[in-house]
């Protein structure tokens, strides 16, 4: 259903993989922060089921979770994406609109988190809007990252002409006419990173289900 403008774990057992919203039996014995910026480091002791203690490296972001948006034009079949620096990798790749649900912003609402960072990196703003998950579902982001990202798709924004500023250490590129065959190609390309890629074909099966597209 489409949205008003206003965690899970799995364990794999002999009869497939079951959702839970227990740890199955691990238990976070200590946690210490060893490096805190922007990000932050974490290092958390974990009881395994078997006994054995295990240290982990965890990082962790300022913020509720993040959120990521998929933006698509129904007239014309084609979708708005961003090119920008993704330091990790030291590459300019493809991407969506994205960025973390920040409690002084956006009260820990992903949905006004989204519709800020749509306004902010591609300059639309409006339109229908659908949440790719679950209703209160947000996906880890990575085994070692503690950042939940809930994704969106919107159809049909409109272009807002005095946007919200970026952020000052963002260097964006807007790219509107992305056709789907481009996408996929980028995906599989490797021109656009994993959760962008993740996202991107969230919206793609609901573009589909929505028979936005074949």
């Amino acid at each position: 259903h489409a949205l008003s403008a206003n965690q899970d774990f799995s364990e794999v057992s002999q009869s497939g993989i079951k959702a839970s919203t227990a740890s199955s039996g691990y238990k976070i014995l200590s946690e210490k922060v060893v490096y805190e910026r922007w990000r932050k480091v974490i290092q958390r002791k974990v009881l395994m089921p078997k006994g054995l203690v295990v240290d982990y490296d965890v990082v962790d972001q300022k913020g509720a979770g993040a959120a990521i948006i998929f933006a698509w034009d129904s007239s014309t079949k084609t979708a708005t994406i961003v090119r920008e620096y993704n330091p990790g990798c030291h590459q300019v790749l493809g991407g969506l609109a994205a960025g973390l649900i920040e409690d002084d912003k956006h009260g820990s609402d992903p949905l006004i988190a989204a519709r800020h960072e749509l306004e902010e990196e591609c300059h639309l703003g409006g339109g229908t809007w659908y949440q790719l998950t679950k209703p209160g579902v947000a996906i880890a982001m990575d085994k070692y990252v503690q950042t939940r990202v809930t994704p969106y798709l919107v159809i049909d924004a409109h272009k807002i002409d005095n946007p919200r500023p970026l952020d000052e250490e963002e260097d964006i590129e807007i790219v509107g006419g992305v056709t789907v065959d481009e996408i996929k190609n980028m995906i599989e390309s490797g021109d656009m990173n994993l959760v962008g890629s993740w996202a991107s074909l969230l919206a793609l099966q609901k573009l589909k289900e929505l028979g936005e597209i074949q």
